[in-house]
């Protein structure tokens, strides 16, 4: 049985540039599998793919195996960095045609982890793996940068953290975008030189030395993007989360859209007509609209019965006979 999540959308909308969201760990039981990228872009006829990272890495063979993907698809193949692209994400995001980097995102190359057991030859083995494991992915960062294969090198075996500005200093990226409202959210313990603070929830950061102003009344709340697209992940709905982004709702406003979805689908399966659930969702009906809805759909077909005709006239059948009690008496006493 297969336990991947659903962490990515593609959307093929008329008029709209289907895309990717890659808002999990790389793996090919808990989080992103190559498989499923494979799945769904093997026959996509589109001119241009988005693909949106927010990642801290995970399996590397799964990783190079969506670069390849990626890389060798036909269609124009745009990466937006929006929180995270770390160790083996950023190596995905070198599958772009072109690459851009939220102002306040992060990249991070390193080298592959790994483990070994058994023997110091066996071990020995498993350190040659390795090496030619990360020389395949310095390869991936030279053909975009132009660097050498030793200079990308050292920069794995320091772990190197890239701000925007670094990363497209580094050429890794082509440009910098509008700073995303979010946190990475992530636990970065795994890391050695992980920034202090980034990838934690806001409640977990230290303290500013200078506290900042109560927000007034008049502000608009700050808009986690994240944790907005985790929600919609989880509820089986990440196609909604750019229109959620875009009309700027909170996460609690998020929460009670989703809610909705899932009384407009306990109400067509109700009514035996769960096939049109996805629509009324599309379509942002209310749970009364599609109430109205169903109530006309399922009685557009009755025909109104004239009480001032009998069962005859009405063309209706005719109802049984009255149960004669007093043969039941007799029957039952041998009579």
């Amino acid at each position: 049985m297969s336990h991947n999540r659903q962490w990515f959308s593609f959307r093929n909308e008329a008029g709209q540039t289907p895309e990717l969201f890659i808002y999990d760990d790389i793996d090919d039981w808990w989080g992103v599998s190559a498989q499923s990228v494979v799945d769904q872009i093997r026959a996509m006829d589109a001119p241009e793919i988005n693909v949106r990272i927010n990642c801290r890495g995970g399996m590397v063979f799964e990783g190079i195996a969506i670069y390849n993907a990626l890389r060798l698809h036909k269609a124009n193949v745009h990466i937006s960095i929006e929180g995270l692209a770390a160790s083996i994400a950023s190596v995905i995001a070198m599958a772009g045609d072109s690459v851009t980097i939220a102002e306040n995102a992060m990249m991070m190359i390193h080298n592959p982890y790994g483990w070994a057991t058994g023997d110091a030859e066996s071990m020995r083995k498993t350190a040659e793996v390795m090496d030619k494991i990360a020389d395949s992915i310095a390869v991936s960062y030279t053909a975009r940068t132009g660097k050498s294969i030793d200079e990308l090198k050292a920069l794995m075996d320091a772990e190197t953290w890239f701000t925007a500005q670094e990363a497209l200093d580094m050429g890794l990226v082509d440009q910098i975008d509008e700073p995303v409202k979010a946190a990475a959210c992530f636990d970065l313990s795994r890391f050695t030189n992980a920034p202090d603070g980034f990838g934690q929830p806001p409640e977990n950061r230290q303290e500013q030395v200078q506290e900042e102003p109560p927000a007034s009344a008049h502000e608009t709340p700050e808009i986690n993007a994240v944790a907005i697209a985790a929600l919609c992940n989880e509820a089986g709905y990440p196609e909604k989360t750019e229109a959620f982004l875009r009309d700027k709702l909170t996460e609690d406003e998020v929460k009670n859209r989703l809610a909705t979805f899932g009384e407009i689908k306990n109400l067509c399966v109700t009514a035996r007509q769960a096939d049109k659930a996805q629509g009324f969702i599309q379509a942002n009906k209310s749970v009364d609209d599609v109430r109205n809805a169903l109530f006309d759909l399922l009685t557009s077909d009755d025909e109104p019965i004239n009480n001032t005709l009998s069962p005859n006239q009405q063309g209706l059948p005719k109802t049984s006979v009255a149960i004669d009690t007093q043969a039941i008496y007799r029957k039952r006493n041998g009579a």
